[in-house]
């Protein structure tokens, strides 16, 4: 079992996975979640482009205490165009 001082750099960090959908990486790539979780926990499973399964904390993080290319930003962009 993981200590709790492994995960207490999580806890102040904001929720960005909320829900199932698309999200963004830090390195810009689009990966997609499945199932997402509000326990703190790295339960949000999710797949990247390649088909490749991983699982991110709801912050984003894929790893506590430290930040990487894999970790998700944000939603992915919706862009309108007008036509």
């Amino acid at each position: 079992m993981a200590s709790k001082a492994y995960f207490a750099s999580l806890v102040l960090l904001p929720t960005i996975v909320t829900g199932p959908g698309n999200y963004v990486t830090r390195a810009g790539e689009i990966v997609t979640i499945e199932t997402s979780t509000r326990w703190r926990d790295f339960a949000c499973r999710g797949t990247y482009p390649n088909g490749v399964a991983d699982g991110w904390h709801r912050s984003g993080r894929l790893y506590a205490g430290i930040e990487c290319a894999n970790d998700i930003v944000g939603h992915e962009a919706v862009v309108v165009t007008k036509i």
